[in-house]
């Protein structure tokens, strides 16, 4: 539930202005979350979720975005520790070389933030999961083109 909401979360801040809390958890309440102001501020420290000035004056929530050139790094110093990707359903398996897991997680997490909803990694196997089978699919392939295993 925590990936689900969070990733609503993420989806309302880049499509449109939210102000404060309060204005968060009424849209939430309104797509049938059931939470509370601390779940929120949770999620907004969890997520990274900064203020920047907003056009009418005040501020609005927005999702850092990522550099790329510290994706692109992150990526090329783990692609060679993927050995093979394959999608299931709505989750993508990928298998490391022994201890590599977290830190392809990790460059996976930072590169692909909005397109998955989380990551498990354990020594050599990291668990994707993502919206949907059709996300799935298409997220396997892009996965497999920047770890180069095709």
């Amino acid at each position: 539930m925590k990936y689900k909401r969070q990733s609503r979360i993420i989806k309302i801040v880049k499509s449109m202005p939210v102000h404060t809390h309060e204005e968060l958890i009424e849209i939430l309440k309104n797509d049938g979350f059931k939470i509370t102001q601390a779940t929120v501020s949770r999620d907004i420290k969890e997520l990274g979720l900064i203020k920047i000035p907003a056009a009418d004056g005040g501020s609005v929530y927005s999702v850092p975005e990522t550099s790329s050139e510290t994706s692109a790094a992150r990526i090329n110093m783990v692609a060679d520790s993927v050995k093979h990707v394959a999608s299931a359903l709505h989750t993508i398996v990928i298998n490391t070389y022994p201890g590599m897991a977290s830190a392809v997680a990790a460059a996976l997490d930072s590169a692909m933030r909005s397109d998955i909803l989380g990551s498990v990694a354990g020594d050599d196997t990291v668990l994707v999961i993502t919206e949907s089978p059709e996300h799935a699919a298409e997220l396997e392939k892009k996965i497999k083109t920047i770890f180069r295993t095709e």
